[in-house]
């Protein structure tokens, strides 16, 4: 099946907690197969259990990453494609005064760049980029 959704790290976090969003998961169900992640978000979910001390909680999380994440998402690149969106978009909100965070843009960038659906429940974090760089996007938790 072809990629059709990128889930964003904040998506594949609520997965751990102790009472994952039933609409989340019904929805990963539902996309089995159609799901990748960014570059970005393999980034920012090994950074965060890198950054745990040692502990049952930190052996957890690493094997979901591991056993979970990784064989059943493929991981998209932040590639010279994505870099050409990303400096698009910067140069173009920067001058409006609308400076986005950095790792944000770049997921932005890579659903654009791929024509992929972000999944967040953050999606005020990227209205910016839907409603002038026409990113997708959809909230799976609601």
């Amino acid at each position: 099946m072809k990629n059709i959704y990128l889930l964003d790290t904040n998506i594949l976090s609520q997965v751990t907690r102790p009472e994952p969003n039933a609409n989340l998961l019904a929805n990963l169900e539902l996309h089995t197969g159609t799901c990748c992640i960014s570059s970005i978000t393999w980034y920012e979910l090994q950074n965060g259990i890198s950054l745990l001390p040692q502990s049952h909680k930190k052996d957890k999380l690493s094997s979901f990453l591991n056993d979970y994440v990784q064989p059943s998402f493929p991981v998209i690149p932040y590639d010279i494609h994505a870099a050409s969106i990303n400096a698009d978009i910067t140069s173009r909100l920067l001058p409006l005064g609308k400076p986005t965070p950095i790792l944000d843009t770049q997921i932005a960038s890579i659903a654009i760049a791929n024509n992929l659906i972000l999944v967040t429940n953050n999606i005020r974090d990227f209205e910016i980029f839907r409603e002038l760089f026409n990113l997708m996007l959809e909230d799976w938790t609601e």
